[in-house]
């Protein structure tokens, strides 16, 4: 599967999350002192707008892209705390697959192997997207792991 299908296999992950009744799992954190399912899909989205508006348009056109300059923790709070805002779980998770389709069409018309630079390492579109398949794949059996337990327990 090319990586750009690949980057979309969320989209029908979180449209199941939106079957699941009740909202207590998803703004529940996953486990001590983690966040929710809730902020870690906020927290796709605040970074699938930041790639898109920030980073998009300088690695399509070849640029070297700022190294270390990127508030992790800053995005990552904002991310917490839109989870949490009262937002209900279909509408966060509605925001995130429509601006997540957006981003695949976008992804979809360009060269995959238009190289960049990020400080010192180079990157094609295609290495840069893999990673974010793998950071979805790492999120995802996060949430897989939760509404399983969530299951089991309701059978126990």
């Amino acid at each position: 599967m090319n990586v750009v299908l690949q980057f979309g296999t969320i989209i029908p992950f979180l449209e199941e999350i939106k079957q699941v009744d009740g909202d207590r799992i998803f703004f529940s954190p996953i486990s001590e002192g983690k966040w929710s399912s809730a902020a870690i899909v906020a927290h796709l989205y605040l970074w699938d707008q930041y790639i898109q508006n920030s980073r998009l348009p300088m690695m399509l056109a070849g640029d070297t892209l700022p190294s270390g300059q990127v508030d992790v923790q800053a995005i990552n709070n904002d991310a917490q705390n839109f989870a949490h805002s009262g937002i209900s779980k279909n509408d966060l998770i509605d925001q995130f697959v429509n601006n997540r389709k957006i981003l695949l069409e976008e992804i979809a018309k360009v060269d995959l192997q238009t190289a960049f630079t990020i400080g010192e390492h180079t990157y094609t579109l295609e290495k840069y997207l893999t990673g974010m398949v793998e950071h979805d794949e790492h999120h995802m059996q996060q949430m897989k792991d939760v509404y399983k337990q969530a299951r089991k327990s309701c059978i126990e």
